[in-house]
């Protein structure tokens, strides 16, 4: 039985607030089932009127003559929660709330929200909405369109997922030019009820989609959101716009990993943690959805280019190679072939550049031949407005039955107006994808290409990850510094190692650790003190006596000002460890999406480069392959200069017994091992310095 089927592909639709007044919304929406050809059963209901567009009108719920599958309210707001209890009285378990007034114009209306989400819970009803453009379906046997948008949208395999009805409605009028069709469209508006996640679960379910695109300004319930996505990339694409990419954050930043985690951050990584492309524009969620929809995925991302104009290749090789493509090398037999039939003027590798003379025959002849290459995954092709008596149109029209008897991917790049109909719009094409620009091309192919490695990640992944419990946030909340004994312990007890240490406030305890380990840094053990090597709170390369004695002094001046009153100076005594590649682990937890891990390049400059990657727990293996990955500087796990090489799975073992200490223990807020030290000849990294911030009451 499919998911919410009887919310999202009703047979039978109640529209409470159908009008007959031009220019109102009751008219608009019920036009609109109209216009769209519904397959199933409209009830209008108005009690002064008897019909509506020629259908019969009924004055309220009880006097239906049927149980519908949907109800969608158009009514003041003030009459919503009554009418909605109404439904629930007669047994009417969907409905939809068009009407605005609620959660997004302030408290009172959060109030009215309120005690609406209680009747729907109450009566196990669903719920979208309110302040939600409502829904459309354009499966045969459905074809409804219970929105209020002017615009009837085209027939396809994109499901569309809006936060923002005015948004939804623009894409529908951006997508007639495109040539981009739906099969489904819902606003969400508030969320009260139904949101994302129940709209991904019917969508993963319904053969007419293909591909799924959202639009978010939040992520409501990000456990389920994952779980739901997770499964749901291993057949289908999702790619998403969410937007807020500057907003401030939620946090107080008291940690390194608090300094950077920004909210923006931390949602790209959860997003690749779910399997989902994330858009930066409306253009790069709507050109994304084009590739996608009918053409089979690329093997790889091998492209080969073929243009009649030089400078526009060079721009599509920059942008194919920034966005994750690989220019294809042509094979012997290609070029051979190629300069057979070109000019010698023209360029063989890849660009593969006709020159202007290039007609129609010269495309295709080009293109038979390079789709032929096994090295070559996708044709890039480009079509400036030739000077010869040839038009864009006949060019893509001439390589039509290549393309649909091809597996390979085609994209096209008409930087030129069209010849007929649509000014500078791209040149619609069944089964091709046409643009403008060759960077817009080259970034739709980019996340082609992303989704290919998506695919192939979550696929494998058939073991169900252990979430950790939500973290509950309240203002106040009691916290403390936990003592270094105690994250030394926790730590060993996690198999992350540290060095040998002592915390005493006595200088001959510290000269008898001095006596038995060799040479030792010395350092103010107070929790509270932050960044202590600035303030001259740290003392390194003490090998004798003397040099304990001289820093024990200095520290202990240092620290008076810093310390509150009574309060005695206690010293941190650790073994010296040699110098080597610095690293940095830690975490905080994040006000919606809960515990968050950061690993990267650390010592002191680590909130000056920022050298970090972020992911949300649970985490697995693959994710910590991954943020040692992303690292701008990871080339130097291979070895650089005076840094050997390092084992890679020592890394990923330290990240997930990291991860798994967070996760088992709720207590810990924040906490950062900054630095790691892996000297040369080390099996493993060493912590030299922590913190970590504990829930007073967890």
């Amino acid at each position: 039985m499919k998911t919410h089927l009887q919310l999202f592909a009703p047979k039978s639709i109640a529209v409470i607030g159908a009008s007959r007044r031009d220019g109102s919304l009751g008219k608009m929406f019920l036009d609109a089932i109209v216009r769209m050809d519904y397959q199933g059963t409209v009830y209008p209901i108005n009690p002064k009127a008897e019909q509506i567009n020629n259908i019969p009108c009924y004055p309220d719920i009880q006097s239906l003559p049927a149980q519908p599958d949907l109800a969608v309210i158009l009514l003041p707001k003030e009459m919503v929660l009554n009418v909605v209890q109404d439904l629930a009285d007669h047994g009417i378990k969907n409905v939809v709330v068009i009407s605005a007034g609620f959660r997004e114009v302030g408290a009172e209306g959060a109030l009215r929200e309120t005690a609406l989400l209680d009747v729907v819970r109450k009566n196990g009803m669903r719920m979208i909405g309110p302040n939600s453009m409502g829904l459309f379906n354009t499966a045969p046997g459905i074809s409804l369109n219970a929105t209020f948008s002017p615009t009837l949208p085209l027939r396809g395999h994109v499901g569309f997922i809006s936060q923002s009805g005015a948004l939804g409605v623009a894409v529908l009028e951006l997508s007639q030019a495109l040539g981009l069709g739906f099969s489904h469209f819902t606003s969400t508006g508030n969320k009260a009820d139904v949101g994302d996640v129940e709209c991904l679960q019917f969508l993963a379910e319904d053969a007419h989609t293909k591909t799924i695109i959202l639009y978010q300004e939040g992520i409501d319930r990000p456990d389920e959101f994952r779980r739901v996505c997770t499964r749901i990339v291993k057949e289908k694409p999702i790619l998403t716009l969410k937007a807020g990419r500057t907003g401030s954050g939620l946090r107080a930043a008291s940690s390194h990993t608090g300094a950077l985690a920004s909210d923006d951050i931390i949602t790209d990584a959860f997003f690749k943690q779910c399997g989902v492309i994330r858009c930066d524009s409306l253009n790069d969620l709507l050109d994304s959805a084009r590739v996608f929809t009918d053409r089979p995925l690329p093997d790889g991302n091998r492209v080969a280019v073929i243009t009649n104009a030089g400078g526009p290749g060079i721009l599509a090789s920059d942008a194919l190679e920034k966005n994750g493509s690989r220019l294809a090398t042509l094979s012997a037999n290609t070029i051979s072939r190629l300069k057979e039939i070109l000019p010698a003027e023209a360029g063989l590798h890849n660009p593969v550049d006709m020159i202007a003379s290039a007609n129609h025959d010269t495309y295709q002849k080009v293109a038979r031949i390079v789709v032929e290459d096994a090295e070559v995954d996708t044709l890039f092709i480009i079509i400036v407005k030739p000077p010869v008596a040839t038009t864009p149109e006949q060019i893509i029209q001439s390589l039509a039955p290549l393309i649909r008897g091809s597996r390979k991917n085609f994209i096209f790049t008409v930087m030129a107006q069209a010849e007929a109909g649509n000014g500078d719009t791209p040149i619609p094409l069944k089964d091709v994808a046409v643009f403008s620009y060759p960077e817009a091309a080259a970034r739709a192919l980019g996340h082609m290409h992303a989704y290919v490695r998506i695919q192939k990640q979550f696929s494998g992944q058939n073991k169900e990850l252990t979430y950790p419990e939500s973290a509950v946030f309240v203002k106040g909340l009691q916290k403390k510094q936990l003592p270094q004994q105690e994250i030394i312990r926790r730590l060993t007890a996690n198999n992350i190692p540290s060095c040998q240490q002592i915390i005493s406030g006595k200088l001959q305890e510290i000269l008898a650790f001095q006596q038995k380990t060799g040479t030792i840094v010395l350092k103010i053990a107070n929790e509270t003190i932050l960044h202590k090597s600035d303030q001259g709170l740290v003392k390194t390369n003490l090998s004798d006596k003397a040099a304990v004695e001289s820093a024990f002094k200095v520290i202990r001046e240092k620290s008076v000002d810093l310390l509150t009153q009574n309060q005695q100076p206690v010293f941190w005594a650790q073994e010296m460890i040699p110098s080597g590649m610095e690293l940095v682990l830690g975490c905080h937890r994040d006000a919606l999406f809960g515990p968050v891990i950061m690993f990267g390049l650390g010592g002191v400059t680590v909130e000056l480069y920022k050298d970090v990657s972020f992911r949300v727990l649970p985490v697995d293996q693959n994710d910590a392959v991954q943020m040692i990955e992303e690292l701008k500087g990871s080339k130097i796990f291979n070895g650089f200069r005076q840094f050997p090489a390092v084992d890679k799975d020592v890394l990923v073992r330290t990240i997930m017994n990291f991860a798994q200490m967070i996760q088992t223990t709720p207590d810990i807020i924040e906490m950062d091992l900054n630095p790691l030290i892996w000297p040369a000849g080390y099996k493993n990294p060493v912590v030299v310095d922590s913190r970590c911030t504990v829930s007073v009451n967890a």
